[in-house]
């Protein structure tokens, strides 16, 4: 399949047909296609003439209609058929391809207004629960937050690192530049590369940092007593588990495409405990499923999910465990929105 650019543009300038619609549609949805749409974005960028200046565009207004409008429908859908499921994250795929044009004419506002100041202005990139997010950065590493992650940067690095923030889950894929590390900061660890695939799981609720190395060396930090101190360096195929209390603090070698396995939308177990893989499966459906007996704490998993629902997943689990489940009914806020989806599982021995 090859990428015809005049159709990006032709869309890109609304004047695309339907069918021009679907076939980007159908680029976005090919792994394989990444460089190229990324090559054709980066060419429809700089044919933009810079003294563009969009009239009569209100970014906070358009944006708050946007995130109201997602909550109210997020309120309305309380159960949703297999079928309908897929639908939906069909459509939310379509939804990343619609917004396309506002975005580019979100950047134009923002390139104009920046250009006017020396002050280095910073991006902030949140990914909503259920969905997986791209994006690239200044200095051509790129790579995919997780549902329920945030990522801020700068618009351009400077000085002598590239710093990044993060609170989530996310996978980095970095530029090399021995002279200018990438450094990614997250609630209790500071991650040094130089050029380097790693994964980087760090919530702020969450007491624990994990960071898994796929290429290249990290090395990693933590602040006690306000002095920076190294506390590991990491090959590739290891991870760390990390509290700030440094109990239950460890190094091991793992396979470390596990853990990487989100960002192709699969959840992958391999002989991880029932606690584990319930954890994943809160983050990821932005569920809270809780564990009543403390006996299935025991059993351990090996499993591949991809592009099940919830409730799929939740079948599945109690025909090859010996539980069963029950959800909790959720109560509709003033707003007219639903809270988490609230399942408690106990378990029951098969007949």
């Amino acid at each position: 399949m090859k990428i015809d650019y005049q159709i990006i543009k032709r869309y890109l300038d609304t004047e695309g047909s339907q069918k021009d619609k679907s076939l980007i549609i159908s680029w976005f949805n090919s792994i394989h296609l990444e460089k190229e749409l990324r090559e054709a974005s980066n060419k429809y960028w700089d044919e933009i003439p810079e003294n563009t200046v969009p009239q009569n565009y209100n970014e906070s207004k358009v944006l708050g209609n946007i995130y109201r409008k997602i909550k109210i429908k997020e309120g309305r859908i309380i159960s949703i058929s297999s079928k309908s499921a897929r639908i939906f994250n069909f459509l939310t795929k379509v939804a990343a391809i619609l917004f396309i044009p506002l975005l580019v004419h979100n950047f134009i506002v923002n390139f104009s207004h920046n250009a006017s100041t020396n002050e280095i202005a910073y991006r902030e990139i949140y990914s909503p629960f259920g969905a997986r997010t791209m994006f690239y950065l200044p200095d051509g590493s790129h790579g995919w937050l997780n549902g329920g992650s945030s990522l801020k940067f700068p618009e351009r690095f400077e000085g002598n690192s590239r710093k990044v923030s993060m609170n989530g889950e996310a996978y980095f894929d970095v530029v090399s530049n021995p002279k200018k590390p990438f450094i990614v900061s997250g609630k209790h660890l500071e991650i040094i590369a130089k050029g380097t695939s790693f994964n980087v799981s760090a919530w702020d609720d969450a007491p624990e940092t994990e960071v898994v190395l796929v290429e290249g060396k990290l090395e990693i930090y933590c602040e006690k007593k306000d002095e920076k101190k190294r506390i590991a360096i990491l090959n590739p195929g290891q991870l760390l588990h990390y509290l700030p209390d440094q109990t239950g603090s460890y190094i091991i070698n793992t396979d470390a495409d596990k853990y990487v396995s989100w960002t192709e939308g699969k959840l992958v177990f391999k002989e991880d405990p029932f606690t584990d893989v319930v954890k994943r499966i809160n983050r990821w459906y932005n569920v809270n499923i809780v564990i009543k007996d403390e006996i299935l704490k025991t059993y351990k998993y090996v499993a591949t999910f991809e592009d099940e629902t919830l409730d799929e997943i939740l079948k599945m689990l109690k025909i090859s465990a010996p539980m069963s489940y029950r959800e909790i009914k959720r109560v509709q806020s003033e707003d007219g929105t639903f809270g988490k989806r609230n399942i408690e599982v106990y378990y029951k021995p098969f007949n």
